[in-house]
């Protein structure tokens, strides 16, 4: 089989007619990239999943490392944004704050795991083990929406560990931590209690994600 009958569009969510064209192009990124990762994904195979042909769909974006960018922005705008307003820099990060910013992320998640699996791929591809596509944004950039977001949260890391609110760890173990139980494990949880429990009601996961993730935040961040 080629390469490109694997891109079946029915894979992704529907690319809505009525969108701007930048807006389906993002949304259809963000789920190839997401199942498919970085490197598999041709322009190609994007413009005929949003039905656009190349000329156009280069007008929006000049390039495959640009349309990377444009999501990797885009993705990470929507994810911290939701979590921002909890990190006040006038105000100590404690162990409850702390928890409440890491669900209220992980939820976001749990209910868009393509986004998880986006970040994830992010995260593998900066570090260098996404195959041959390097992402030219890190992911700590604070230019960046994502960037912006873990810095500010280290900050307050540092502060809550400096005057004893969290347990004593490096600042970067302290936000590996964090990063990989909100980030991660959404990345396929939900295809994991589809398989063991597949009459389970969505909103029992959910709540049980919830619990089981500040339980997870307690446990690596009490003092």
């Amino acid at each position: 089989m080629k390469a490109s009958a694997c891109f079946h569009i029915g894979m992704t969510r529907p690319a809505a007619r009525s969108q701007p064209p930048r807006t389906r192009i993002l949304a259809q990124a963000v789920d190839l990239f997401a199942i498919h990762g970085f490197d598999a994904v041709t322009m190609r195979q994007l413009g005929d999943a949003v039905g656009l042909d190349n000329s156009s769909l280069y007008r929006h974006f000049p390039s495959k490392a640009a349309l990377v960018d444009a999501v990797l922005d885009h993705v990470a705008a929507e994810v911290f944004t939701t979590a921002a307003p909890l990190i006040d820099p006038t105000a100590p990060l404690t162990l409850a704050a702390l928890e409440n910013i890491c669900a209220t992320v992980g939820n976001y998640l749990f209910d868009n795991p393509s986004s998880a699996r986006l970040l994830v791929h992010w995260i593998m591809s900066t570090g260098g083990e996404g195959g041959t596509f390097r992402v030219a944004v890190p992911a700590t950039d604070k230019s960046r929406p994502g960037g912006k977001f873990l810095a500010a949260l280290r900050d307050r890391l540092d502060d809550a560990v400096k005057h004893g609110r969290i347990r004593k760890h490096a600042a970067p173990d302290a936000l590996v931590i964090a990063l990989a139980a909100t980030i991660v494990r959404p990345a396929t949880y939900g295809y994991l209690l589809k398989s063991l429990e597949p009459n389970r009601r969505r909103e029992t996961a959910r709540a049980a994600w919830e619990q089981e993730l500040r339980a997870a935040i307690r446990g690596a961040f009490a003092p």
